[in-house]
């Protein structure tokens, strides 16, 4: 079984890495998915745009797969990884509506989502590490509403999960330029009073 440094592309040999380049390449990486979509994006384009040798992003990734979800990655906002303690699905689904709405996030998600016949990986990658930990939250989130009675006794935590997931997808599908984050929060609150949420 291959080391995880060498699957992710991690130098054995020669000179330490320079964070600077890892960052350029990253941001490089990921402009150019937002910008020309997976198809469209290549080792060669990556390094011209970072300003690096093409054979410095091979030392680091091996393949443009293995790039562009390290790209992915690197772009996550680090309050995405679980929710603040004290947190109020009210308080959530504002944040949640706020990200949805940001132009740049909003053409990620339509470029990595396009890709997935040829490039599955890019959309596991983006589900777990841009959507998943925030709706992970939202069911701890929920449970706690229902144990609060803001929710019926009988809701079921990832049923809310779900249904708020396939809720941003059709709005988002919908209204693909011009959706701002109070639109947003509003189709959200409105589904979850359909589902029995009382503040």
């Amino acid at each position: 079984m291959a080391e995880s440094g060498a699957v992710a592309g991690i130098e054995r040999h020669g000179r330490p890495r320079d964070p600077e380049n890892d960052a350029a390449i990253l941001e490089a990486a990921l402009d150019l998915l937002i910008e020309r979509g997976a198809a469209g994006t290549s080792i060669e384009a990556v390094a011209q745009r970072a300003g690096v040798a093409k054979l410095t992003v091979y030392r680091r990734w091996r393949a443009k797969d293995d790039l562009l979800m390290a790209a992915l990655e690197h772009a996550r906002a680090p309050d995405m990884d679980a929710a603040p303690a004290g947190e109020s699905i009210d308080e959530l689904i504002s944040s949640i509506a706020e990200l949805l709405s940001r132009p740049r996030f909003r053409t990620l998600m339509a470029r990595v989502i396009g890709a997935s016949v040829d490039y599955p990986k890019l959309v596991t990658a983006y589900t777990e590490r841009y959507l998943q930990p925030r709706l992970n939250a939202l069911a701890q989130i929920a449970q706690q509403a229902i144990d609060a009675g803001h929710l019926p006794a009988d809701t079921d935590p990832s049923v809310i999960m779900d249904i708020l997931a396939s809720s941003i997808g059709s709005v988002l599908l919908q209204h693909p330029e011009d959706l701002t984050a109070v639109q947003i929060e509003r189709r959200l609150r409105i589904l979850l009073r359909h589902i029995g949420y009382r503040s």
